[in-house]
């Protein structure tokens, strides 16, 4: 028997890096929501204790460090389930592009082999197996929402969402790998700390969609603004199409804009796809 299960992307609707912890890692400030761009795992039966593991895109590998070899080998690990499993991944969210698929893909593994394999593991213990794979890959264990996130991505609080928006995704010509990004973020000038401010000052069961969007800061985005020029031409176009707020994704380089209205949305999205960008017209997962 064959199981589909879909991996939604994320945005993060606004980023601020808090500190360096004793960890190594970095302390985070962030509204993550997921969209309906999705990959798509398909999991069939394998020989005990064997890892099989394809995928669409080549230049992905499907070896002991692919997140969905790792997150497979750590619940077997946590669990003692010897088990076998073939999964297929059907790759669609871009790589290094501030969209979280790995993390996603990792907890989408989690999910599953918790049910096919009768685990009973808890929400709780899942997220803590997706901690040891990836500090985004916790609030991807729900599959599905928006939520604050803070410590190194780790500590989730969702949070309502009711609002109807259209996100217009342009991927532009270059990736930014994550570790680059956060070992050079401090070398230019962060933002304002406006977004923090206002996160730090509202209820987050009462929040004001439309208020968060005026917030909107990403602290990696001065940084990748001055490596690719082309980041900042991006974002100026979706703001005079009309957008409510522009910003990027991550640690980049998805760059995106928030319309209220779908038609304007597709507008300028075709624009783009005319000028042979890759873009994606997404909606809130919730």
């Amino acid at each position: 028997m064959k199981i589909v299960e879909d991996a939604p992307a994320k945005l993060n609707l606004g980023l601020a890096i808090q500190g360096r912890r004793d960890d190594g890692f970095h302390d985070i400030l962030s509204v993550f929501q997921t969209v309906d761009m999705c990959d798509r795992l398909t999991f069939a039966p394998a020989d005990r204790g064997q890892i099989i593991l394809s995928c669409n895109d080549p230049h992905l590998s499907v070896g002991p460090e692919n997140l969905v070899y790792k997150a497979t080998l750590a619940f077997q690990e946590y669990t003692g389930i010897d088990r076998g499993v073939q999964i297929a991944l059907d790759k669609q969210i871009p790589m290094e592009a501030g969209l979280g698929g790995g993390s996603s893909d990792a907890a989408a593994v989690l999910r599953v082999l918790n049910r096919l394999w009768q685990a009973d593991l808890s929400h709780s213990q899942l997220c803590d197996i997706g901690a040891t794979l990836g500090s985004d890959v916790p609030f991807f264990v729900q599959k599905k929402g928006t939520a604050v996130v803070t410590g190194r991505g780790d500590l989730v609080r969702y949070i309502p969402w009711s609002v109807p928006v259209f996100y217009v995704l342009v991927y532009p010509s270059f990736k930014v790998p994550t570790g680059w990004a956060y070992a050079n973020f401090k070398k230019v000038l962060t933002g304002s700390g406006d977004y923090a401010k206002f996160l730090n000052s509202v209820d987050f069961d009462d929040l004001s969609v439309y208020n968060l969007l005026r917030h909107i800061e990403n602290d990696f985005l001065p940084l990748v603004a001055q490596t690719h020029p082309e980041t900042q031409r991006i974002l100026t176009r979706l703001k005079k199409a009309g957008a409510l707020a522009v910003s990027m994704s991550g640690s980049g380089s998805t760059l995106y804009g928030v319309f209220e209205s779908r038609s304007v949305a597709e507008a300028i999205l075709t624009q783009f796809k005319t000028e042979h960008f890759r873009v994606f017209l997404c909606c809130p997962a919730v």
